[in-house]
This record gives C-alpha cells, sequence and structure tokens, in this order.
C-alpha cells in the first residue's frame, strides 16, 4: 500500500458521499472515496422529468433477482444507482422521513440511540423545507424540499379528490401525518434541478484539498492486519491497486454491494466462505441475510378519455393507509403518476437486456400514450426476509439477490389490499366523470379475489428500497453495534441503508442521508475523544 489516507470510504453513494463530505470539514483529516461509477455530470441525472430514463443506464447496476418462488418464478428488475451520487442520481427525489415507529424500534431492538428522539436533530439537519406544512422541518440544510402539489396538475389532483370521496381524510404532510392522502415532499433545488447529495453535500466540498474523489474504482476486498481493516484493494484504470486507512475504512456500497465485499473480505457465515474458498477473518453469519425490499405492484393502469400532460412527471400524491385499525404507522402506500413513465422502448430494453446483459441504447427518449395513468400499491412495512450472497469469488461477479418477495403470505394480500383501494379509486367520480377512466390492467376480466391475488403476484416489481443485510443490533444476526461498527473488527465501520434492522415504511433515501450524517458525527466524536 503505497498511498495512505486517514479514512477510505468505499461507495460514493447516497450514505457514503454525505459521510466523505462531513468528514472533510475537518481540514486536518485526509479523506478517499472509492466509486465503481463515474463521475461524469449528465443531464440524465440532473434533470428531474428525465428519472425513469435512469433505468438501465450507465448509472444503474441493473440488477436481477433470483426466480421468486411466490411469484412463479419471475425474476425481478432491480435498479440501484451507480455513479457519484449513487441512488441518489438515479430515485425519483422524494423526501420521505421514516416514520417515528420505525426508529423507535430499532431502539427497542438494540439500537441504542436510534429512536426517533435521537434521529429527528439529523433528519432536520439534512433539510432546507420551502413550505411551513411541518412544524419540525429543517432549514437551511444542504437538501432543498419542496411541496410536489404546488405544481397543480389537475390529473394528480384527481387522485386526491378520488381518496377522499372514499373517505380517506386529506393531510397537508404525509411526513407529519402518517394515515392519509397527500403530497409528497420532493428534493428539488431552487433552480429546479434535481436534489440529493451530490449537489447538496459534495459539490460544496469538492474543492476541498483534503477531499479525494477516485470514480471508476471498484473495492475487491478489505485488508487487515489482525482484526483490524487497516485498506482496501481496488480495480483503478484496468490496474489492481491498494490503499492505506490510518484511521478507519467506511464502507458505503449499499445494502447490495456492501455486504458482498464484506463475504469477499472473509467477514460471514463460515459455511458460505468455505464454499468459496475465502479464510475467515470474523464469523458474522448475519453478513447478507435480514436483506427486506418493499414489492411494489405495477397497476392498476387506467386509460383516460382525454389526454394527461404530455411533459415529464415530478408531481406526487400519495395514500398511506394501514391494512387494519391501530398500526402505529402506515403499511401500505399507493403511489399515483398521472402519466405512466415506462413505456415500449423501456420495456423492450428491459427484455434484451434479461437476455444479454446488456442494452444497445440508454438515451432514447421513451414516448408514452399521455392518457395512460398508472397507480403503483405497495407494501411498505414487508415481512418477508430475503438475502444477499456470493455468486462467485471473483470480486467482479454481481451476487446474488433474493429479496423473498411474498414469502410471508401476509405481504400478498395486503399488497391485494392495496391493489383494491387503487381500483376503487379509479372508479370515482373523481376519476370517471372528469377524466372518463377506464381500467385497463388488470381489466375486467380480473374479477375475483382469488384472480386478483394472482395477478399482484405476477405484476410485482422492486420499489429499489434495498436494506437490512448488515443490520445494526446486539443479536446474533447483527453485522454492527449502534455507532455503526463491524463486530468483532477494528477500524471498520458500514454507513448505508444495509444497518436498518427493519426497513422504514417510507422511502429509504431521506433515512439513508441521515445514516450518512450520523456515521460522520460518530467519528468525529470518536476522533475528539482520543
Amino acid at each position: 500500500m503505497t498511498e495512505a489516507f486517514d479514512f477510505v470510504v468505499v461507495g460514493g453513494g447516497t450514505a457514503g458521499l454525505v459521510t466523505a463530505a462531513r468528514l472533510s470539514e475537518l481540514p486536518d483529516v485526509s479523506v478517499l472515496v472509492l466509486e465503481a461509477g463515474s463521475a461524469k455530470d449528465d443531464p440524465l441525472i440532473e434533470v428531474p422529468e428525465l428519472w425513469s430514463q435512469t433505468n438501465l443506464s450507465e448509472f444503474d447496476w441493473s440488477y436481477l433477482t433470483e426466480p421468486q418462488a411466490a411469484m412463479g418464478g419471475e425474476t425481478v428488475y432491480s435498479a440501484a444507482g451507480r455513479g457519484l451520487g449513487g441512488s441518489s442520481g438515479i430515485y425519483h427525489m422524494i423526501h420521505n422521513r421514516g416514520r417515528d415507529a420505525d426508529y423507535d424500534s430499532w431502539a427497542y431492538g438494540g439500537a441504542a440511540g436510534w429512536s426517533s428522539r435521537d434521529v429527528l436533530p439529523y433528519l432536520r439537519r439534512i433539510e432546507n423545507q420551502e413550505d411551513g406544512t411541518n412544524p419540525t422541518a429543517g432549514l437551511g440544510g444542504p437538501i432543498n424540499v419542496v411541496n410536489a402539489g404546488d405544481e397543480g396538475n389537475p390529473v394528480s389532483q384527481a387522485f386526491v379528490d378520488g381518496c377522499v370521496e372514499l373517505g380517506y381524510p386529506q393531510v397537508a404532510d404525509v411526513n407529519v401525518d402518517y394515515f392519509g392522502v397527500g403530497w409528497h415532499h420532493l428534493d428539488i433545488t431552487p433552480d429546479g434541478k434535481r436534489g440529493g447529495v451530490r449537489t447538496g453535500y459534495y459539490e460544496p466540498a469538492r474543492d476541498r484539498a483534503n477531499l479525494t474523489v477516485r470514480a471508476e474504482a471498484t473495492a475487491t476486498r478489505l485488508l487487515f492486519e489482525g482484526t483490524r481493516c487497516v485498506g482496501v484493494e481496488y480495480v483503478h484504470e484496468g490496474t489492481l491497486k491498494s490503499v492505506r486507512a490510518d484511521r478507519e475504512v467506511v464502507l458505503s456500497s449499499g445494502a447490495i454491494e456492501s455486504p458482498k465485499l464484506l463475504l469477499l473480505s472473509g467477514i460471514g457465515d463460515p459455511k458460505q466462505l468455505a464454499e468459496f474458498g475465502i479464510d475467515v477473518v470474523a464469523d458474522l453469519p448475519g453478513v447478507g441475510e435480514n436483506y427486506q425490499n418493499h414489492p411494489l405492484v405495477i397497476g392498476p393502469t387506467g386509460y383516460m378519455e382525454k389526454p394527461g400532460p404530455t411533459e415529464g412527471v415530478i408531481n406526487e400524491p400519495v395514500l398511506f393507509w394501514g391494512s387494519e385499525p391501530g398500526l402505529l404507522a402506515p403499511d401500505l402506500e399507493l403511489w399515483f403518476l398521472p402519466r405512466a413513465p415506462w413505456g415500449e422502448k423501456l420495456i423492450e430494453k428491459l427484455v434484451e437486456w434479461k437476455a444479454t446483459g446488456s442494452v444497445s441504447s440508454v438515451h432514447e427518449q421513451d414516448h408514452v400514450d399521455p392518457h395512460l395513468v398508472i397507480m403503483l400499491p405497495a407494501v411498505v412495512r414487508p415481512l418477508s426476509r430475503g438475502w444477499i450472497r456470493l455468486r462467485s469469488a471473483d470480486p467482479l461477479a454481481r451476487p446474488r439477490v433474493n429479496p423473498n418477495f411474498y414469502a410471508e403470505r401476509a405481504d400478498l394480500v395486503r399488497a391485494t389490499d392495496c391493489t383494491e383501494i387503487a381500483r376503487e379509486v379509479f372508479r370515482t367520480k373523481a376519476f370517471t366523470s372528469q377524466w372518463g377512466v377506464k381500467e385497463v390492467a388488470p381489466g375486467p376480466d380480473v374479477r375475483t379475489r382469488a384472480e386478483l391475488e394472482t395477478w399482484v403476484s405476477r405484476n410485482t416489481g422492486s420499489y429499489h428500497h434495498y436494506s437490512g443485510t448488515c443490520k445494526m443490533g446486539i443479536d446474533e444476526l447483527s453485522v454492527v453495534d449502534s455507532r455503526l461498527r463491524v463486530h468483532g473488527i477494528q477500524g471498520l465501520r458500514v454507513a448505508d441503508t444495509s444497518i436498518m434492522p427493519t426497513i422504514v415504511s417510507a422511502h429509504t433515501h431521506t433515512t439513508a442521508v441521515m445514516i450518512g450524517e450520523r456515521a460522520a458525527d460518530f467519528i468525529k466524536n470518536d476522533l475528539a475523544a482520543a
């Protein structure tokens, strides 16, 4: 290791870029970020309306799951951000905090210091919320937050009106009132660009002399002296290189890649490591287990008699609800898009990619019929658990990804419940009288509950909310402690959504940013105490 930095952050994605930027505020430390993707600028990751075109682009890892048993053996396309900013560069810009019960459950389960009271100051630190709908919203933070309802899209308003017509309460801010229909808040910059960690955290820090970002650098192995992590091996410009971390390595490669790198480095279940001839550094059987993702139903789809908006869609009305009364947080989300974002070209690319592993073009404009609108029901408190495992000892091979969707039948039941709500909303006067909506999928041939359940199981995709595979806690499957340090290892932390003990009942980006903020503070506090 001929090169050394105080801190090496593996992964320049959502949490990793936040951690690195915050650490670089300390003038007497040096920080290196290793990012497997590129650092180039591109309209796809700058223009909010182009969000759907990031799918299967060079900014997408484009994972494919293992065949899902409860979905008839279907494999599920699973997008994840690749490039500086990670998934913060391809997510839908939805600013959705986890619920108080989510964070309190973490603390109750052994992640001391992660209760809703503990994380609120960090959530506020992130935000610069333009409107006054949330009395606890942050002001002056690096991520600008706007109200999607300010766009005034009439088709989106029909969704809100339809939900109210059915008796669901309308709320001003779904980050305040958890149950009801309202508008998402979005991470959009004041000049109308995609918000996120690249613009909010990296741009103000990029010229600091103590911050180095090395793009197109793929980590292959963590390096150890005994049980202390002292560096990272990586491939850059076709050459295998290594770098020393004089203080710590922070692993922030996401809930799919972080467990993969730990396993390749000898941290995980000895039985799995033995399969690939990997020597054990730390016996942690929970690495790659406890994988969680929100299942997202693709539809129902409606066809309007007159066209809706022809431009890209960034305004987001939503209904959060409970599958039964008395829940502390919603377990159902019904997301509505007033213009179906996926057209024939993307579907053709997906088929081509599944067959060949590559696509011929990723920058074509994908035109869709402006008469089409789509509901996206989701279970945001899933019970099913899956896993991430090695495919081979080759560090450049993709890991095996298994969300195990609907392994717990209750998840399928609730996804079908939410889909029934969506069909009811399409039948309201708000949609039928003004827009003449007719359901085209599942369509009139799907009548019974059993038929609908089958349709849901065959039309489920990924919400791209990966979490849980390096869980924080004190039980035998936990991988990190409450300060994100890997059990039994010195000089190594994990800081990304893999540390969630249970997935938040919300979109995960905001929580990922908060995790990055907390990781940086833990390190700064340790430096101050040394």
